[in-house]
């Protein structure tokens, strides 16, 4: 899955010749699927960090499968596909390389200790058109560190209501034999306090394209 997400990365960034020459785009003009990603990435950080820290390589390793697949790749790339599919090449196309860039080449120095070959090609991979980054190789590198202010309990917790709510419906979809493509009028989703009707309500358009159905009604 990071082998794939990493050939999506440079298949359109070699079309749009992305090297990450412009400046860097502030987080808070980035588009907030871009916050949210981030925020996950130095939640990441902050794990791994405490996992090698304890001597627990197999969490460390856990922790990164995890975010590259079902974070990264099944969600992120997903839903951004569009971003880097369209023509110009503007703010948003460029927050989306620059977002993308910024997990693989974390995830390379992340995982390099636990997987020293496959991260090295993967960081050489990554700047060998970069000119910012001249390390020759990622074990030379710094050990990333979380950067807290990037960190959004309130966004990640929106975001996991969108993906187990998606998850659930697809599944019941499946059982019932019903395909996506087919809209259905709508979900009926029991919640428990205000604050997760509010999470919930704010990612329901997410929630609505994601399984196709028109409405959200929420159980109090």
């Amino acid at each position: 899955t990071l082998y794939n997400t990493y050939s999506f990365f440079t298949l359109y960034a070699n079309i749009d010749k992305f090297n990450y020459s412009e400046s860097e785009i502030e987080i808070s003009e980035r588009p907030e699927i871009d916050r949210w990603i981030l925020s996950e990435l130095n939640t990441l950080i902050k794990n791994v960090d405490r996992f090698y820290s304890d001597y627990e390589p197999t969490k460390v390793a856990r922790s990164i499968s995890d975010f590259t697949v079902e974070i990264l790749s099944n969600w992120y790339v997903r839903l951004c596909r569009r971003r880097f599919w369209k023509g110009e090449y503007e703010l948003d196309k460029i927050s989306a390389y620059q977002t993308l860039y910024t997990c693989l080449i974390t995830i390379s120095k992340l995982a390099a200790p636990i997987a020293p070959f496959f991260m090295d090609k993967l960081f050489l991979d990554l700047t060998v058109n970069v000119s910012k980054i001249n390390e020759e190789s990622v074990h030379l590198t710094t050990f990333p560190t979380s950067n807290h202010s990037l960190i959004d309990d309130n966004l990640e917790r929106k975001m996991k209501y969108a993906q187990k709510i998606s998850s659930l419906t697809l599944s019941l979809r499946a059982k019932e034999k019903i395909k996506v493509r087919q809209p259905l009028n709508k979900i009926m989703i029991p919640v428990s306090n205000v604050d997760q009707k509010n999470a919930i309500e704010a990612v329901s358009e997410l929630i609505k394209n994601e399984v196709n159905v028109k409405e959200i009604q929420l159980l109090e």
